[in-house]
């Protein structure tokens, strides 16, 4: 039974750092905010809408520098998250 806790612990550790995101600039990521607005910890992070996320209080949005994603954080996002596949398309493209 030990062993099977340690394996799953190690499973939702590999799963959390999976959905954090990558420091690439122009990947999409969704932003949660519990208490304010979601548009405005974006704008003042620089970054810019590309449409609703799939729960209240929340966005995708994108951002043209590395680290955008600690700049929400400043800014007051509450769970920033990998949103690669979210408007079914990659970062490649939404950068081009």
């Amino acid at each position: 039974m030990p062993a099977a806790a340690l394996a799953a612990l190690g499973l939702a550790m590999v799963a959390g750092v999976q959905m954090m995101p990558r420091a690439v600039a122009n990947a999409p990521v969704a932003v949660f905010v519990w208490q304010g607005d979601a548009l405005a910890s974006v704008i003042g992070a620089g970054g810019r809408m590309l449409g609703p996320g799939g729960l209240p209080g929340s966005i995708i949005a994108i951002g043209d520098t590395p680290d955008f994603a600690n700049r929400l954080y400043a800014s007051g996002a509450s769970l920033v998250l990998r949103a690669d596949a979210s408007l079914g398309c990659s970062a490649e493209r939404i950068g081009s």
